[in-house]
């Protein structure tokens, strides 16, 4: 629902498959390393938070925090050369 390119018939913004995976691509990062899952939380018992959320991607040990797009941009990541 969020991506506008797929809730359409047509491919609105998206006119090159490059762009349709890039929006694809961002819509996964952000379901699993932004945006905390309700049924991924786990209770905390020593603070005044009822519970910790959590992101698909904490739930797996991939990250210890929910990250942010700025973050995501931020982030170099280590490529090989051809």
């Amino acid at each position: 629902m969020r991506l506008n390119a797929l809730t359409r018939k047509t491919h609105a913004f998206a006119k090159r498959d490059v762009t349709f995976d890039a929006l694809i691509h961002l819509q996964l990062f952000e379901y699993n390393w932004i945006c905390p899952h309700r049924a991924l939380r786990l209770p905390r018992y020593s603070t005044p938070q009822r519970y910790q959320r959590r992101t698909p991607a904490m739930a797996l040990g991939l990250t210890d925090h929910p990250w942010s797009f700025t973050m995501f941009l931020m982030t170099s990541l280590y490529t090989t050369s051809q």
